[in-house]
């Protein structure tokens, strides 16, 4: 795996999907922390995983503060942040992770089939946390917006 070019695939879906499909500016971090994700605040942390195969295999996964992810939703949905629900939010992080992620590898391999999994939300330590299984590659990318920051981590595994 192309560590670099699959960096570079992920950046540029993360920023097409989060500028255009929910109206979020971004900026990427230096920093590759995820543990500072919503360090500031004492809010819950949401997380979304998807399972892939192809010639890669692996997980991407997203961690988010509960308020970032209501705004996207709310952006996603033409609606008020106090009209959104839970499953309006959880319904919003399965559809980016599974946008991005199809882009990302789109953008990486135009040639190659990859295999997504359904989106499932997951417990945010399992993403801040160490691999289950030892991945062969990791790449992390914390993106800050104006509210708060997020990050996606994709994680090899053979």
């Amino acid at each position: 795996m192309e560590t670099k070019a699959l960096k570079k695939a992920m950046m540029t879906s993360i920023s097409e999907i989060l500028e255009t499909m929910f109206f979020m500016p971004l900026e990427f971090s230096e920093n590759e922390d995820l543990t500072t994700i919503g360090d500031s605040r004492e809010e819950p942390l949401l997380a979304v995983a998807l399972k892939f195969e192809g010639p890669i295999s692996g997980q991407f996964m997203a961690v988010i503060p509960n308020s970032l992810a209501k705004t996207l939703s709310a952006n996603l949905l033409g609606l008020e942040s106090d009209q959104v629900e839970k499953a309006h939010v959880e319904a919003t992080l399965r559809e980016m992770i599974n946008m991005t992620a199809g882009k990302t590898f789109s953008l990486y391999d135009s040639q190659s089939v990859f295999k997504l999994d359904i989106p499932e939300m997951i417990d945010a330590q399992m993403v801040l946390g160490d691999a289950s299984s030892q991945p062969t590659a990791e790449i992390v990318v914390v993106v800050d917006t104006e509210e708060a920051s997020l990050g996606f981590k994709l994680i090899k595994v053979d």
